[in-house]
């Protein structure tokens, strides 16, 4: 224990060791914060006070922030962003960015220290350094440095504080041009891992590329050949690429190696193309224009002709533009919703149809369920339930209000827990192509415009080709892709939001 005269005395020398570095030092403000720091102190009797080594930051929290946007002037409460604090790399910083137009020139926060250590704010040239109360405003528009000292004088620690600020408005949706792909008369691209894969015909052939990032477009390998529309029966689930060529179906994990697909189709279906795929299962259409459904799994290697909830005939089915796409069930683990959509001419005009499948892929779900079915019957098509086979039509009657309209090469994504919807020009209506979006809140039954959404700018310094003949759609990291033919245009959509997750 010391005694206050001398224990001033001692801190005067500590000070002197620790700041020997800068040039100057506000004396006044730091005998004040030794003071104020000696009154907190564990007091054992009247004039001596407790020591401790502790020189460590313990919470940092930011007062209220002033902010701008468009004019309009606004406070967001600071300490509702919480700072993470490195005590190993002695950083300071907010995981979730403040909104985008705060002001963090003049904030003031509050800082707590262990054991009575003191925090003084390093000035930004590191020529001085004020002890910090509390009360005084930082500029925190680059990263500030704080030194906290022990009481006991057995050194200290420098901190680094960082506040994060928005520089793009989260709920902003802004597309970005990228390089442009390799041009092909027709195309199709899908997500697959953390890649996006493009397939087309490029000189009457079929042929593969992949990105990462939407600047570099790197050539896959692709199987023997022998139709150049293979390019069209390209899809992929969890964990494979697959590919139709003619009646041969071929499989890859990794783009390069490819093994054909020996699964077994039902008594005289013949598959005339695939139509995408959910997690567990791929989805084809037959010759005769039915649906299947192969179950991706090695211990299944069959297929299955799908069946309509209703018992109908398929009569409603799209017949052309389909597109299929599969997005996790919402509160439902292992769960995939399945919308298919396309048209069909129903003798006076072009409509829109839609169809949904729910696949429940859990170890309870229809793959266990299937398995446990096979393994107790022989393997007749006809026998497989019902349950196995179901798809539901989406039948709006009379009703057409807010449905989806009859698009050239529909395009259907799921991105931020909606579905987006933009396409070729209208077959039943003047519609532009591709000059606008529409979003379906509940999984595909009505579409309505959102302002939200827009498709890539008309004009300005990057100008979206509308003329291009083939074009095609995918989510992959965050962001919405579009890919066309003959222009080779690539163009890379955001909610800002959505992207900064990812």
């Amino acid at each position: 224990m010391l005694k206050i005269a001398e224990l001033c005395v001692t801190l005067h020398g500590i000070l002197e060791k620790s700041l020997i570095r800068m040039k100057k030092i506000k004396t006044t403000y730091l005998l004040i914060a030794i003071l104020l720091g000696l009154t907190a102190c564990t007091k054992t009797d009247d004039t001596t006070v407790t020591l401790y080594d502790d020189a460590a930051i313990g919470s940092f929290t930011l007062g209220n922030v002033k902010r701008v946007v468009n004019g309009v002037k606004s406070t967001v409460a600071g300490s509702t962003y919480a700072f993470h604090i490195d005590q190993m790399t002695r950083t300071i910083y907010n995981t979730d960015s403040l909104p985008v137009g705060c002001d963090v020139s003049r904030v003031v926060c509050s800082i707590a220290t262990y054991n009575n250590s003191g925090a003084f704010l390093i000035s930004e040239d590191e020529t001085t350094m004020t002890y910090y109360n509390g009360t005084d405003s930082i500029d925190f528009t680059k990263p500030r440095k704080f030194r906290v000292i022990a009481s006991s004088g057995n050194g200290y620690n420098d901190y680094t504080i960082k506040v994060n600020v928005h520089k793009q408005d989260p709920e902003a949706f802004v597309w970005k041009k990228m390089s442009n792909a390799p041009t092909m008369t027709a195309l199709r691209i899908i997500e697959f891992g953390e890649h996006i894969y493009l397939f087309g015909n490029e000189g009457g052939t079929t042929k593969g590329y992949k990105t990462a990032n939407g600047e570099e477009w790197t050539p896959i390998t692709l199987p023997a050949l022998t139709q150049a529309d293979a390019w069209e029966n390209a899809v992929a689930n969890s964990d494979s690429l697959y590919i139709l060529d003619g009646t041969a179906i071929y499989r890859s994990s990794d783009a390069q190696t490819w093994t054909k697909d020996e699964s077994t189709l039902p008594d005289g279906i013949t598959l005339k193309r695939l139509l995408g795929a959910s997690t567990t299962e791929v989805y084809a259409q037959a010759t005769d224009g039915s649906l299947v459904t192969k179950y991706c799994d090695d211990e299944l290697p069959i297929w299955v002709e799908a069946k309509d909830e209703t018992e109908s005939s398929f009569g409603e089915l799209p017949t052309e533009d389909l597109t299929i796409v599969s997005y996790p069930m919402y509160l439902s683990d292992s769960t995939d919703y399945v919308l298919m959509a396309g048209n069909k001419f129903d003798g006076n005009e072009w409509s829109s149809r839609s169809w949904r499948r729910i696949v429940d892929y859990s170890e309870t779900g229809i793959i266990s369920l299937l398995k446990q079915y096979i393994a107790t019957i022989i393997q007749d098509e006809d026998s497989y339930p019902e349950w196995i086979r179901k798809w539901t039509y989406l039948d709006r009657g009379n009703d057409h209000r807010y449905e989806l309209p009859a698009l050239k090469n529909v395009q259907i994504v799921w991105y931020d827990d909606v579905l987006l919807a933009f396409g070729g020009k209208g077959l039943t209506e003047t519609i532009e192509p591709m000059t606008g979006i529409l979003k379906s809140r509940d999984n595909g039954i009505t579409w309505k415009a959102d302002n939200d959404y827009a498709m890539p700018p008309k004009d300005g310094e990057s100008i979206f080709d509308l003329s291009t003949s083939s074009f095609s759609a995918a989510v992959c990291n965050g962001y919405i892709w579009i890919v066309c033919a003959d222009t080779g245009e690539v163009w890379r959509g955001q909610l800002n939001r959505v992207a900064w997750e990812k």
